[in-house]
């Protein structure tokens, strides 16, 4: 184990980390599974303009429907608890990964939960060091997945939103990004991590994407797939993207 220097603080031996991990499940998953309550209120707006000042309906009729509301608005606080979990799980995956990365060496930096201005990627996150710069994408899923001809089964079904099609295009972003900003022809590695799932393997390469369970995340980003990235690279990538942040 390496042996703090004389006036070394214990941070610097650390990577460097920006952003805030979950932030974006948190506040998405609220706003997707809440939003039908909105036309809950609606409604009940359009009824309490039916009853004052001047009735519209009949009070039989407002009691029904105001029973037939309240039914709606259970069953939609219901089906919403249960998006909301998902989503909520989902940020968890992402501060247990973030945890994991804040402990690599201090020549690595990392960013949580950051855009890119008008892009349409929120990177869980993205990690840059002497191996590269990874784009990391995080699954908190229960149970297993399987691949079969290049594409991700859980539960024998193809998600609605295929992760690997989400961390490529993740990645794809991010190399525009960098090219926008005259940092052309650095390599970015997409990398899918799973928690909390069971995988064929834990280390595979999918149709160009790392495919990982959370142990090995760490192994995987110290592996170097290219030509290690001079210092100075690393600074400039790091710099181009603090001012998403700032």
């Amino acid at each position: 184990m390496d042996i703090p220097k004389p006036n070394e603080s214990l941070s610097s031996r650390f990577a460097r980390v920006y952003g805030s991990p979950g932030e974006a499940p948190r506040v998405m998953g609220l706003l997707r599974a809440f939003w039908p309550l909105l036309l809950v209120c609606l409604v009940i707006g359009y009824l309490l303009r039916a009853v004052f000042p001047a009735p519209i309906l009949s009070l039989s009729h407002i009691g029904i429907l105001f029973f037939l509301i309240a039914v709606v608005a259970g069953v939609l606080l219901a089906w919403g608890d249960r998006r909301l979990g998902n989503f909520l799980k989902g940020a968890k995956g992402e501060e247990w990964v973030a945890h994991e990365l804040s402990f690599l060496s201090a020549e690595y930096t990392i960013f949580n939960g950051i855009g890119l201005g008008g892009g349409k990627a929120n990177f869980d996150h993205i990690v840059i060091g002497p191996a590269g710069v990874f784009v990391v994408e995080t699954k908190n899923w229960k149970g297993a997945v399987e691949f079969r001809d290049g594409k991700l089964y859980a539960d024998g079904k193809e998600p609605s939103r295929p992760p690997l099609k989400q961390v490529k295009a993740a990645t794809a972003e991010l190399v525009d990004f960098l090219d926008a900003s005259d940092l052309c022809g650095i390599p970015v590695h997409s990398v899918l991590c799973f928690i909390s799932t069971e995988l064929p393997e834990e280390i595979m390469n999918v149709n160009g994407v790392v495919v990982c369970s959370g142990p090995r995340l760490v192994d995987v980003l110290q592996e170097s797939f290219d030509e290690p990235l001079s210092e100075a690279t690393c600074d400039s990538v790091v710099r181009e993207l603090k001012k998403m942040i700032e």
